[in-house]
């Protein structure tokens, strides 16, 4: 069904930067043979996802459901201003990666000529090509859903590979802050350090400052070779202050680095830290994407298993997940013997 394609608009609508990253390798591999325009919320920040791809790929915003903000796609008219877009696009083939009836019937109203989508119900009337996914398919986590959708319909992959590529305007800034941290020694060897992502969209996501204070303290003890990096966001400034606070008790401790920058800067940090330990968000997903392990602190969804550079505590049953308050029967003696079994150190 893809062999007459020319021009594809994917069409991926989920909110979150960790959902474009499930996605992408199936992405990459249609942007490897075909102009592609990828339309997608600004929320996933697909500019730095997808840094360096070929001229012949497109990005299109669709702007709409932005996390309780409204956008120039919701609404009547907002919807047919998002028909307009997709006229546009130029595409002659439309790939909705979502069971959305709204963009299937967009992209038939724009002409699209050939569109395939997951297929739920309301969905299929618009569509009119492809393999669709079942009710117990759609249920499943994202990376299970766009791996079988692909392999039905012509762009799967046997070994997906999950990677960025990162401009070298970060790599240069995050070389900077690495060096104002001492982290880089002589001869640029860089000294091991972790990165410890403290941030989380949803409460009951987040560790806590105290714990993050503890896990820090309780390092420097048993490898006192180990320095620490937070990568906080924008909205972390209370608890990255909350942090120091705690920290300002134990004066032996070397002050961690704090990187509030954007987040392809982030991203180059992360490439030349040892890994990454932290709250399940877009960081964890980010940092198996430059290549290096991570250890999340899973609680409201169960732990993600689609890359081998994800650990996690084994802590909880299975049932346990999206408990409320799970997060906080994690202790930090717990993350500690984990790191020590992850990292441990090298003479």
């Amino acid at each position: 069904m893809l062999s007459s394609a020319r021009h594809i608009l994917i069409i991926q609508p989920l909110v979150g930067i960790g959902d474009m990253i499930w996605h992408k390798p199936w992405i990459d591999e249609l942007i490897a043979h075909y102009q592609v325009t990828l339309a997608t919320k600004p929320t996933v920040q697909a500019p730095i996802i997808f840094h360096g791809t070929p001229a012949s790929f497109q990005l299109m915003r669709i702007e709409r459901s932005l996390r309780g903000k409204r956008g120039r796609h919701d609404g009547l008219l907002g919807f047919w201003r998002l028909v307009r877009d997709f006229r546009e696009s130029g595409a002659d083939t439309a790939i909705i990666l979502h069971h959305s009836t709204r963009y299937a019937m967009a992209a038939w109203l724009a002409g699209i000529k050939t569109r395939l989508g997951y297929g739920r119900k309301g969905q299929q009337k618009y569509l009119n090509t492809g393999q669709y996914l079942s009710p117990s398919e759609l249920r499943g986590h994202a990376v299970s859903r766009i791996s079988q959708f692909a392999a039905r319909n012509g762009f799967g992959l046997d070994n997906p590979a999950w990677h960025i590529t990162l401009p070298k305007a970060a790599h240069r800034q995050a070389e900077t802050y690495l060096k104002s941290a001492e982290l880089i020694a002589e001869k640029g060897r860089t000294r091991p350090y972790l990165c410890l992502g403290i941030g989380a969209m949803h409460p009951e996501r987040q560790w806590g400052a105290k714990k993050f204070s503890q896990l820090i303290t309780g390092l420097f003890c048993a490898r006192p070779d180990m320095r620490i990096a937070l990568i906080a966001g924008p909205d972390d400034a209370e608890m990255v202050t909350e942090i120091e606070r705690h920290l300002s008790r134990h004066s032996d401790i070397p002050a961690p680095l704090i990187i509030q920058d954007r987040l392809d800067v982030a991203c180059a940090v992360m490439a030349r830290a040892e890994g990454y330990v932290g709250n399940d968000t877009s960081l964890l997903n980010l940092s198996v994407c430059v290549g290096k392990p991570a250890l999340g602190l899973f609680s409201q969804s169960e732990p993600l298993d689609y890359s081998p550079l994800i650990h996690q505590l084994n802590l909880f049953a299975s049932s346990d997940y999206g408990t409320k308050g799970l997060i906080h029967k994690i202790s930090a003696e717990a993350v500690i013997e984990a790191v020590l079994r992850l990292w441990p150190e090298t003479k």
